[in-house]
């Protein structure tokens, strides 16, 4: 890739100076041709570097050297376009702007296809022209740890975890203990409990089963209680059997729950 550095700067520069030259012509520059475009450019560049050398060492202050380094390269190419190519204030100022958003473009993509990180290329250029002095370090740079100097007998390092239970008071923790015990304790296993008929209603819905005055044993799901009489579903041979039973012929009621 370093081989082609050259070449594809040389193809962004060309790229730049005739889409300037295309444009000045439109802006009705008197000389847009690219020969005198590249003059414009030459002698802009020229006045720059004179200018930025004689004031640079007079100025102090930053933030003002910076807005000097931009300002007059834009001042020196504006003035050299409009005498050397013969334009007006507004076409000048106008191929000016032209001129750095195609350089800009052209300096991107001529960065892309080296296959140079961008950030990092782009800082290196600010950083060379004066316009930073920050430094992007390479991202292969790696710090390394000499293990010989390391004390064997350094105790080790434990990472002590904490959880929810172990920032709670004693009371606290002890409450929550008696509620757990409670819970386990108030877990009943379903079964038949016995209740009284005057409960039934309670047991709508649940499994049943009852033992009539005759002896006979009915079990069932207790759909709902109508005029004294309880009706329980029942599974006979693959079907579902509604049956109602007359509460005054049960003799024990037992719901499971």
């Amino acid at each position: 890739m370093e081989m082609l550095t050259l070449p594809l700067s040389i193809v962004a520069f060309i790229a730049t100076l005739w889409v300037t030259s295309f444009f000045a012509n439109l802006l009705h520059a008197k000389k847009p041709d690219m020969a005198w475009i590249a003059l414009s450019w030459l002698i802009a560049v020229s006045i720059s570097i004179a200018i930025l050398l004689g004031i640079k060492i007079f100025i102090v202050d930053k933030y003002l050297e910076v807005a000097v380094l931009y300002f007059v390269p834009l001042l020196s190419f504006t003035l050299a376009y409009k005498i050397v190519n013969k334009m007006n204030w507004s076409a000048a100022i106008t191929t000016n702007i032209i001129t750095i958003s195609v350089g800009a473009i052209a300096i991107v993509i001529t960065i892309i296809s080296l296959g140079k990180p961008l950030e990092k290329t782009l800082n290196e250029m600010a950083v060379t022209a004066g316009l930073s002095d920050r430094v992007i370090a390479d991202d292969t740079a790696v710090s390394t740890l000499d293990l010989d100097n390391i004390d064997e007998s350094e105790e080790e390092i434990v990472d002590v975890v904490l959880t929810d239970a172990d920032l709670l008071s004693p009371k606290v923790k002890a409450a929550l203990d008696k509620q757990k015990k409670r819970e386990v304790k108030s877990y009943k296993e379903p079964k038949f409990r016995l209740i009284s008929l005057r409960r039934a209603r309670g047991a709508i819905g649940y499994k049943i089963r009852l033992l009539k005055n005759n002896g006979k044993v009915v079990e069932g799901a207790l759909s709902r209680i109508s005029g004294g009489e309880l009706i329980v579903k029942q599974n006979l041979y693959g079907g579902i059997a509604t049956t109602p039973i007359a509460m005054n012929s049960i003799k024990k009621l037992e719901v499971y729950r």
